[in-house]
């Protein structure tokens, strides 16, 4: 009695993961895993190009889109709307800082000390890539599924590129050198 309860339960899972299965090989899931894949090629292709503006449209459009199709919750709706506004002040950040580095060199006496980082001010744009990296890392920390994973690590790659920039371009407008020049490759 106990062997065909065993073998009942043993048949009813294997259905169950068959049917896990042909889940994850249906054509619209296929072609939901292709995208996100372009998607990520795409990005790593951003990146390479180091071109900071289209960078930033990329990623407000996934923010936009986020928003728009797979908020849940008014809490991740609030997030995403947040996210979407510190990105647009960052990108204001970026073309002040590009139109005129002196204003920005006369403003940076303005910033509180406590608001600086390795001598360079924590503006909305600094405060958007540490508060977007956060967003970026429980994305990585959630149920999601490997191909998104990917796309959510490209992201933060991206974000890291977009932040490095703006970093030597604070540097330059202030007149600092960068940390590489500071201490010599000797090597």
């Amino acid at each position: 009695m106990a062997g065909s309860t065993n073998k009942k339960l043993f048949n009813r899972r294997n259905r169950n993961v068959a049917t896990n299965e042909q889940v994850m090989e249906s054509p619209a899931q296929k072609a939901h895993n292709d995208g996100l894949m372009e998607t990520v090629f795409y990005l790593r292709g951003q990146a390479k190009t180091g071109d900071i503006g289209s960078m930033l449209d990329d990623e407000r459009l996934i923010l936009s889109h986020t928003l728009e199709f797979s908020a849940n919750s008014p809490q991740e709706k609030n997030s995403l709307q947040s996210a979407i506004a510190q990105l647009d002040e960052a990108r204001k950040c970026f073309e002040n800082l590009l139109a005129d580095p002196e204003g920005y060199k006369k403003n940076e006496p303005s910033f509180s000390t406590k608001k600086k980082s390795a001598g360079l001010p924590l503006d909305a744009a600094r405060e958007f890539f540490q508060s977007h990296n956060t967003r970026l890392d429980n994305l990585l920390s959630s149920k999601a599924a490997h191909f998104e994973k990917l796309l959510v690590t490209q992201r933060k790659d991206n974000l890291r590129v977009i932040k490095e920039a703006y970093v030597e371009l604070q540097r330059k407008a202030l007149g600092l050198e960068s940390p590489q020049k500071k201490r010599g490759i000797g090597r």
